[in-house]
């Protein structure tokens, strides 16, 4: 499976398709400052990535990264301001 909600964190595994916003939508406003580990994620449907940066999700295992992952970052730092 793509993606592990638990409790404790999300966990992005390969690449992630539209239909798993139906699960992750809920769990990421449920759990608003437990991470979302993308490390080992390889790609996302543009529907993904906007749910994450909505909901502020807390990003981890992006910070190393040179591809797509980097903008999860730039976005959430910014709307972490907007909200202040």
């Amino acid at each position: 499976m793509p993606i592990s909600l638990t409790s404790e964190a999300a966990v992005l595994d390969g690449y992630i398709d539209i239909t798993e916003v139906d699960a992750l939508y809920p769990w990421l406003q449920d759990h608003p400052e437990t991470p979302v580990d993308v490390t080992d994620c390889t790609g996302a449907h543009t529907a993904v990535v906007q749910v994450l940066i909505a909901c502020g999700a807390s990003i981890q295992g992006a910070a190393d990264t040179t591809d797509w992952r980097q903008y999860l970052l730039a976005d959430r730092q910014f709307y972490a301001k907007k909200r202040t």
